[in-house]
């Protein structure tokens, strides 16, 4: 199934679909106050809204008027170059891209229960990319945006599968990298991280790794791919970029936007990103309508952000022994709650009881996901359970990483 265009006409009518007008990268935008920026390889984000108390993501604003969207989507529709079909789009040339051949990932559809409440659910599969996990997007893109600029090492901080994307895909385009994680990280983690050439340096606990990675960073020249600040904003907006790709495999393969996707939330680097290709989409004419975006969390930092109007997302109390610890953040992000305000969405915060139950529907599917993954179906299954969402809504939801990186899963 390729794009539609309502309304439009054919290729045929406007030449050849090489000669449709490019897309321009402007430069940074800020979520929250709107303040465009040049182009930047930091991710401290706004500095007005931080001096505000407010920290907020600068993310990257295309030229897209012009464009025909038709043409463009014919393209792309014409590549096999999984992610970087949509190269147009994306933060780099083609030519400059350091891939692995990531993106172009499966929807399975997850059969609704006979006689149950929910509906037919459509899992986006992106265990599939080269590391397992959807965080191959976001560092082809970042490490793609890193070699071109000239740097010799990257740098991050991750509680796992961010770890091992970024190592493998320095590996690929000859980087150094330095992940900074906690003493506890998985053994699998830590293990893939370092077959891939990647360094591991370790904090005293989470909270810290912001402190060890902007410092150690500042004085060894590292180019950082990650959120540094103890109030998280968000990682590299050139990586971010990357998780828009999501949303038009999305559209390319169901023809439409979905009426809703629910998406694992801890910072929301992939949920602003998938939010931003589904808007690109939208102002190109290829889609008429935006979906809903459900944001699945752990701890209710979006969810208290919007019961109370709040404009900053409160810090949460956590779990220690939860295993939902890529969505272990216990502060979501400004950019994040946009994204939920703009579509219309809602958060739901996930019990590990219920991520259980969700990790157990999927296997039970052949679907083996890492629990915090499991996250999408638990916040789709709730909704559906309080009638915000029904059996007619066609629903995606994202899995975001295998079982395989998170052995305690299968306990």
């Amino acid at each position: 199934m390729s794009f539609t265009t309502a309304g439009s006409e054919s290729s045929a009518e406007h030449g050849s679909a090489e000669g449709a007008a490019h897309p321009r990268l402007r430069g940074l935008r800020c979520v929250r106050c709107g303040e465009r920026s040049s182009l930047r390889s930091d991710t401290e984000g706004c500095r007005r809204c931080r001096a505000d108390g407010v920290p907020a993501a600068l993310l990257a604003e295309h030229e897209l008027s012009g464009t025909d969207g038709g043409l463009l989507a014919e393209r792309w529709s014409r590549r096999r170059d999984g992610m970087w079909a949509y190269r147009e789009l994306l933060p780099v040339p083609g030519e400059r891209a350091v891939t692995l051949r990531e993106g172009a990932t499966p929807l399975v559809a997850l059969p609704a229960p006979a006689g149950g409440e929910l509906p037919e659910v459509l899992v986006k599969d992106e265990r599939r990319n080269p590391t397992g996990s959807f965080k191959d997007r976001f560092y082809s893109a970042a490490v793609s945006w890193a070699a071109w600029q000239g740097a010799r090492t990257v740098a991050l901080a991750s509680s796992g599968n961010a770890a091992v994307s970024a190592a493998a895909y320095s590996a690929a385009a000859g980087l150094d990298c330095v992940a900074v994680a906690t003493p506890d990280i998985g053994e699998v983690w830590r293990g893939l991280v370092e077959l891939h050439g990647g360094r591991m340096v370790y904090a005293a606990d989470a909270a810290e790794r912001w402190d060890v990675l902007r410092r150690e960073a500042d004085e060894r020249g590292w180019s950082v791919l990650t959120n540094t600040s103890a109030v998280p904003v968000s990682s590299l907006w050139a990586g971010v970029e990357g998780y828009k790709t999501l949303a038009y495999e999305l559209v390319e393969e169901l023809g439409a936007a979905p009426d809703a996707v629910s998406f694992p939330v801890s910072r929301g680097d992939g949920f602003a990103g998938m939010w931003a290709g589904f808007r690109e989409l939208f102002e190109l004419g290829l889609i008429g309508a935006l979906p809903r975006m459900i944001a699945a969390e752990r701890y209710p930092s979006l969810t208290t952000a919007l019961r109370e109007d709040l404009e900053l997302p409160p810090e949460q109390p956590v779990d220690p022994a939860s295993l939902a610890s890529s969505i272990g953040n216990p502060q979501a992000t400004v950019m994040s709650l946009r994204v939920l305000r703009e579509s219309g969405g809602t958060a739901v915060a996930c019990s590990e009881e219920e991520l259980r139950a969700a990790t157990r529907t999927l296997a039970r599917s052949g679907l083996a996901a890492e629990r915090s993954s499991a996250a999408s179906l638990a916040a789709v299954e709730r909704l559906c359970r309080s009638g915000e969402l029904s059996r007619r809504d066609r629903v995606v939801q994202v899995l975001t990483s295998h079982a395989a990186h998170q052995p305690s899963t299968l306990r």
